[in-house]
């Protein structure tokens, strides 16, 4: 199949070209998930309680134990939205949502969307 758009050149951009190749509706709005990751987990109930009057709907993940020996965090803030996927959309929402966690030493560098892909 043929790509459709040009994507830039950025971490983003291969997500969107992947799912471009495979037929994605960019047209159509999306479930999109931020993975908010933190240096310190777990979370105190301080900061999860500032997090949560941030960001309605938040939900605190912990990781499975097999998922943390292969390197992945102990566990992170999984926080969805709907919208359309854009470059321009998920890139500001990782900037957003950083700025908002990182006086929690958290960050928002990755995202996946719920919907299935064609082909």
């Amino acid at each position: 199949m043929t790509n459709t758009h040009t994507w830039p050149a950025d971490a983003d951009g291969e997500v969107l070209k992947v799912l471009d190749e495979r037929g994605f509706d960019f047209g159509s709005t999306h479930t999109i998930e931020f993975y908010l990751e933190f240096k310190t987990w777990p979370l105190s109930e301080h900061q999860q309680n500032e997090i949560s009057e941030k960001l309605h709907g938040a939900d605190f993940i912990e990781s499975d134990p097999e998922d943390i020996e292969l390197g992945d965090a102990p566990g992170y803030v999984l926080f969805t939205t709907q919208n359309k996927v854009t470059h321009e959309f998920v890139g500001q929402e990782q900037v957003r949502l950083s700025k908002l966690v990182a006086h929690l030493d958290g960050t928002c560098n990755s995202w996946a969307v719920c919907s299935p892909c064609s082909g």
